[in-house]
């Protein structure tokens, strides 16, 4: 189980490239991505993780299979 901002999650299905960021998971927690948009605006604001934040990443569950699909659309090494 991984999580990933609306956005991400929504450029599978189209691959589409919106940027890829992560945090290093610390074992047994999941991992989390978020698209170049929420990058920005975490810059923009200070990268602080807040409710704001989190109603615009409004990050959504995948499993592990679709959010190595996702990490290798956004860097380009995806085969499909």
């Amino acid at each position: 189980m991984s999580f990933a901002c609306i956005h991400l999650a929504m450029a599978i299905d189209k691959k589409e490239k919106v940027g890829f960021f992560y945090s290093e998971a610390e074992e047994n927690l999941p991992q989390i991505a978020w698209c170049g948009s929420c990058e920005q605006w975490l810059l923009d604001n200070g990268e602080e993780w807040n409710e704001a934040f989190e109603n615009l990443a409004d990050f959504k569950i995948l499993c592990s299979d679709c959010y190595d699909e996702a990490k290798e659309i956004q860097f380009g090494t995806d085969k499909i």
